[in-house]
């Protein structure tokens, strides 16, 4: 037993210093963007927004675009073959504001995804110095495009991409996306990849401002057409062109709805599951210190409570409520939902481990992965690696 004592309490050791660790790394982050004044200069952004089956997102999306209050804007909503009411609402949208353009991109040619199709498309229409890929979930305050130029041009930057504001509304919402958004954050912290010298960036493609010049530079949405996801893999393209990627923290300046439910959760994360580590051990690793740091120990809580062992019960009992605490902070800060949430906190992590595995073993035999009614091409090897 005093065996079992000993290991439990340099598990325990191992959990507090990497809560320590998430915790510099989420205040590191927190003023990456500061409020900036005007820019000196206003040249032309071309803001792109991929649009496929959004009936309840584009509307919002929309009128945040036209509010803002960056005067040399071109605005292209490009509707992706959708389904229901998206073509109609940007139709609206168009006569309302003459500076929108309704994009139709027509067929897809082989070898494409359909979002990566559609930013292309856009791309061909557009004239500004600067390209502002936005998904169309995505709600825009009236300073976002005016900050972000100043921020970027102020400090060099090619491409600039930003971390929303993450609404979550639904129960599943608080309990998986926070399991499934905050890994990523330490597994790419920012501040460590904003360094010039960096070996490896993320994009998020909410948002992201890209120098014209840095994105034709490094084969433009074509290099990436057949990627499960685009923004990751063409942030890493312009980065190892020789351009600056910056993360930026910009919960002020645009919001997103993401999913709205588990089945969307899913459905969504399937497709980056190896995609967004660009490798399978990075994959696998990612699943076990999930599992290690945010189940296992509810597990073995209860499994000392159980059986009336004192001192593991302890040691876990402590972890546990280190986690509940350091959770109910970054929920009230980070996402802006009631800190009760936290104690979701053990399900949240294995609910997400296991949407991973699941992509992992689709992509491994070969099964299909849909994403809004159409398959997403693209297989990572398995051998693939960072």
């Amino acid at each position: 037993m005093e065996l079992l004592t000993l290991l439990l309490l340099v598990y325990t050791a191992a959990i507090v210093l990497f809560f320590a660790w998430a915790a510099m790394a989420g205040l590191k982050f927190l003023d990456t963007l500061p409020e900036q004044l005007p820019p000196v200069r206003q040249p032309v952004v071309s803001v792109i927004v991929p649009a496929r089956n959004e009936e309840r997102n584009i509307w919002q999306c929309a009128r945040g675009l036209v509010a803002q209050d960056y005067l040399n804007l071109e605005l292209i909503f490009v509707d992706d073959d959708s389904e229901d009411q998206t073509a109609s609402i940007l139709a609206q949208v168009a006569a309302e504001d003459q500076r929108a353009q309704i994009i139709v991109p027509g067929q897809k040619p082989e070898g494409w995804n359909g979002k990566q199709w559609a930013c292309h498309r856009g791309y061909l229409n557009a004239t500004g110095d600067w390209l502002c890929f936005m998904d169309a979930d995505t709600f825009a305050e009236p300073g976002l495009i005016s900050q972000a130029i100043a921020f970027a041009e102020r400090q060099e930057i090619d491409l600039l991409t930003l971390q929303p504001w993450y609404q979550m509304a639904g129960l599943w919402e608080r309990v998986v996306l926070p399991a499934i958004l905050l890994p990523l954050l330490l597994m790419f912290p920012p501040h460590l990849m904003n360094r010039q010298k960096s070996k490896t960036v993320i994009g998020n493609g909410q948002f992201m401002l890209i120098r014209r010049e840095a994105y034709e530079s490094a084969g433009r949405h074509a290099g990436v057409r057949n990627r499960m996801m685009d923004d990751i893999p063409l942030a890493r393209n312009i980065h190892s062109a020789g351009y600056r990627v910056f993360v930026g923290n910009g919960p002020k300046l645009l919001r997103v709805r993401l999913y709205t439910g588990l089945r969307e959760i899913r459905a969504g994360c399937l497709k980056a599951s190896v995609e967004i580590t660009n490798g399978w051990a990075a994959s696998m690793m990612l699943v076990v210190l999930n599992m290690a740091v945010n189940v296992v120990p509810a597990i073995l809580l209860t499994w000392a409570a159980v059986a009336g062992l004192f001192y593991p019960a302890l040691l876990m009992g402590t972890v546990v409520l280190i986690q509940t605490v350091y959770y109910g902070v970054v929920r009230v800060v980070a996402f802006r939902i009631p800190p009760w949430s936290a104690i979701t906190y053990p399900l949240g992590s294995l609910i997400a481990g296991l949407i991973l595995i699941e992509g992992m073993i689709r992509l491994a035999f070969g099964f299909e992965i849909r994403w809004k009614g159409r398959p997403v091409l693209g297989r990572p090897s398995l051998t693939h690696r960072r």
